[in-house]
């Protein structure tokens, strides 16, 4: 009995159920529903990365301090202490000329000061006397006269003093010095050649260490990479290609950035110091100058999975097994693929595969694979 009533109560819901699709659901609706295409996508996970992401341009070497010889008096080389290639500390001496005739100039000057004081002494005691004396004793013509020469000769004495001065700068001339450390350039010249004061350059000392490297940055890369390079300089890492593609072996300190961006390349300079103790870097060569900056948290992207239109690179993702097309934030390039600063989420897809057959109401089943599986 009691198992008559339970198959009994079972037909009598499948009756229910069978009464529902035949009142309620259109047949279209069903016809809809057979038909709706499954199919399978390759995507791959999208993780977050730590990387140094590197850019690279072409620099040139320049002093950061150089001296230019020229003489401030004229006359003939009495001696050459430095040939070229030495090198030098500030305050060595480079040249000597002949000092004879500055000589004599000085010590012309001394002999008129020590006259000069002579005359003020006199005229200083005279003046304090009739000062001494007082009006009853002294006209006050005489007073005057006393004073009047006591200021002259004081004069004479100051402009003796500064004639002194000057001819001891124009002795000091006849020496020439450096006033950096550097590395002397080519010296072509000889004792008892004639120079002239201001003439063109007889030689020229270069600081070349520490040494400045010169590159441009496009001002695009310095929005997107190089905004705080000034702030977080320690999160940046700048080093040298040479012309043998040998990386050169000390780290780049900044220095700072032009004030200005030049028109003609939309590009910023940037100055770099480095330490170069064996003056491997020589001014006016070009160099490789690689920028590598720390980047926490991105995705690097394979430039294959990467499409490109008109308002910029995007991807096909999976999200929430539906199919989005996400424009990227690109930082740069790491080994060839994009860096993005996308917000994509954990459980979000790349996809890797064709998603031309895709359209809306289509079904999606998610393949995942990682560049092993890829490879094979």
């Amino acid at each position: 009995m009691l198992k008559s009533i339970k198959l009994k109560y079972k037909l009598a819901l499948i009756l229910v159920f069978a009464l529902f699709f035949c009142f309620f659901i259109k047949p279209e609706a069903l016809s809809k529903i057979e038909d709706t295409p499954t199919l399978s996508v390759d995507v791959m996970s999208l993780i977050k990365q730590n990387i140094n992401l590197s850019n690279e341009y072409v620099g040139y070497v320049i002093p950061i301090n150089s001296l230019e010889v020229m003489a401030n008096v004229s006359g003939y080389i009495d001696e050459i202490f430095v040939k070229g290639g030495d090198k030098v500390n500030e305050g060595d001496n480079l040249l000597l000329i002949d000092q004879k005739q500055y000589k004599a100039d000085f010590e012309a000057a001394n002999a008129s000061l020590k006259m000069a004081e002579a005359e003020y002494f006199n005229a200083k005691n005279y003046y304090n006397r009739i000062i001494k004396a007082g009006k009853n004793a002294v006209s006050a013509s005489d007073i005057d006269n006393a004073k009047a020469s006591f200021l002259s000769a004081e004069a004479k004495m100051k402009q003796a003093k500064a004639e002194v001065e000057k001819a001891r700068v124009i002795l000091d001339y006849t020496v020439l010095q450096s006033s950096i450390n550097g590395l002397v350039g080519a010296v072509g010249l000889t004792k008892g050649d004639f120079i002239s004061a201001g003439q063109t350059k007889l030689f020229d000392v270069i600081q070349t260490s520490p040494i400045r490297v010169e590159f441009a940055i496009p001002d695009k890369d310095i929005l997107n990479n190089f905004a705080n390079l000034t702030q977080d300089s320690d999160k940046y890492e700048i080093k040298l290609k040479l012309a043998d593609n040998s990386w050169y072996q000390n780290k780049g300190k900044f220095a700072y950035f032009d004030n200005k961006i030049n028109k003609l390349t939309s590009s910023l300079a940037v100055f770099v110091d480095f330490e170069n103790p064996d003056n491997v870097l020589l001014a006016n060569s070009y160099v490789t100058v690689a920028v590598s900056k720390k980047l926490t948290d991105v995705f690097v992207i394979d430039r294959k999975y990467v499409r490109l239109a008109d308002d910029g690179a995007f991807v096909y993702v999976i999200k929430n097994n539906s199919l989005r097309k996400e424009k990227l934030k690109i930082l740069g390039y790491y080994n060839n693929d994009y860096v993005t600063d996308n917000d994509f989420a954990k459980n979000d897809f790349l996809v890797v595969g064709n998603v031309d057959n895709i359209t809306a109401g289509t079904k999606l089943k998610i393949k995942i694979i990682d560049s092993k599986t890829e490879a094979r």
